[in-house]
């Protein structure tokens, strides 16, 4: 279990070491020696190769993969940089999927699947309050860990970004940390019911403090997990159960105001974080206007396309520059202009595609499987209209694919242990 949370740590958050390089790499390889002295581990890839469920995925990945290179060589572009990616992207399914095969040499239980999960976000997320908390350990975690381009991007924030152990920031980090968020909620609703709602309120809290750090696209991740942890409530507590969330709030925000104002550096980081994670209210207060620069920035990326870049595209991903093609950030910009319309709709299609599969291998046996499914889909979306995320962004997909994979092998298995009972019964 350690084992296995290592791995998932180090290649969600591919944090960069010193000689060591990027931790999703080197952990890619860790994963598959496991292979060799984790009892039973093969038998579990094995079995999980005789699942159809497995190669949705790696179709789509595949077609994906050679269309942004065979397009740009048509179109004598030779624009490839995107092909890297999808490559990479084919290579972190394989690897996570034999981690998940790995995890379940050692358990049987859904739940173990999520509290994993949500000791992801947990550990992160006390990480990047730490190094709010403590400058110096700040500096120590940002030098061993991001680059100078990622350090010189997130500077301009007064310490309230850039923060976490993990090698990238901004968008990446913010989306993983609102999936992650999504699924704290849900390991709460089904498997935590019992659990105090005190602790439950102080977890939350410390994670969306977090979340919003890495980026304010997580909070579509914890919003969605809210309503989906109130959706299984039901409307008789929602009430209810929202006041107390407030005066549990009350309860633990005012002492640390308290605690904030006595101490002048943990003052500054906190007025550059609220003028960051609030900039709307911050505008509103101190200009007399409610904006938010990323969002007019992002509307200004939504450009009209002609007949035929929507049609056919222009093989095209970077510019001349180097830097992004016609210099828009959105993914359904992004995928139309390298792919044009058909291409993109077949990745997004077959990401419903194997979506649904998940949740018709999981339906009979977990809970609201298909509310978490559906809630999934539509963060991705939301996600994918700021920037390139579905199919492509690597810790994000890496995360589903651990989640669902690991799920749909024990259901598999489940079904066959009730079809074998069943047919045992009937020859008696």
């Amino acid at each position: 279990m350690v084992w296995v949370g290592f791995l998932l740590f180090s290649s969600l958050y591919a944090f960069k070491l010193p000689i060591l390089g990027n931790s999703s790499y080197w952990c890619l390889v860790l994963i598959f020696g496991s292979l060799l002295f984790v009892n039973n581990s093969f038998k579990q890839v094995q079995f999980l190769l005789r699942q159809k469920v497995f190669y949705f995925p790696i179709i789509i990945l595949i077609f994906s993969a050679l269309s942004s290179f065979l397009i740009p060589i048509i179109y004598q572009t030779y624009d490839i940089s995107m092909f890297k990616t999808w490559v990479n992207n084919i290579l972190a399914y394989m690897g996570i999927s034999v981690l998940a095969c790995i995890l379940l040499t050692t358990t049987a239980k859904y739940q173990t699947i999520f509290s994993i999960v949500f000791k992801m976000l947990i550990i992160q997320a006390v990480i990047i309050w730490l190094m709010m908390a403590v400058p110096p350990l700040r500096d120590l975690i940002q030098y061993l860990t991001k680059d100078a381009a990622n350090l010189e991007r997130m500077g301009v924030y007064g310490g309230a970004r850039g923060l976490g152990f993990t090698g990238f920031a901004a968008f990446s980090f913010s989306v993983l940390m609102g999936l992650l968020g999504l699924y704290m909620s849900f390991y709460f609703a089904e498997f935590k019911q019992n659990k105090s709602l005190m602790f439950k309120v102080i977890l939350f809290f410390i994670a969306i403090i977090a979340g919003i750090s890495a980026g304010r696209a997580s909070i579509a991740g914890f919003a969605l997990g809210l309503a989906f942890y109130y959706f299984t409530l039901g409307f008789r507590h929602y009430l209810t159960g929202m006041a107390k969330v407030l005066l549990y709030c009350i309860i633990i925000i005012v002492p640390i105001i308290f605690y904030i104002m006595s101490i002048p550096s943990l003052v500054d980081i906190v007025t550059s974080y609220y003028k960051y994670a609030f900039q709307f209210l911050h505008h509103y207060f101190y200009a007399g206007y409610v904006g938010n620069s990323s969002l007019d920035t992002l509307s200004s990326m939504y450009f009209p396309l002609t007949e035929q870049q929507i049609l056919l595209g222009d093989g095209r991903y970077t510019g001349s520059d180097n830097r992004y093609y016609l210099h828009t950030d959105p993914g359904f910009m992004r995928f139309t202009l390298i792919f044009g319309f058909l291409p993109s709709m077949i990745t997004y299609v077959g990401f419903l595609w194997v979506m649904f599969n998940y949740y018709l291998i999981n339906k009979p046996y977990i809970n609201n499987i298909g509310v978490l499914v559906l809630a999934i889909i539509g963060l991705s979306f939301i996600y994918h209209y700021k920037g390139e995320l579905i199919m492509y962004n690597i810790s994000y997909m890496k995360l589903i694919y651990f989640v669902f994979i690991s799920c749909s092998i024990l259901s598999i298995r489940e079904k066959r242990k009730i079809k074998n009972k069943l047919e045992l019964e009937g020859n008696n």
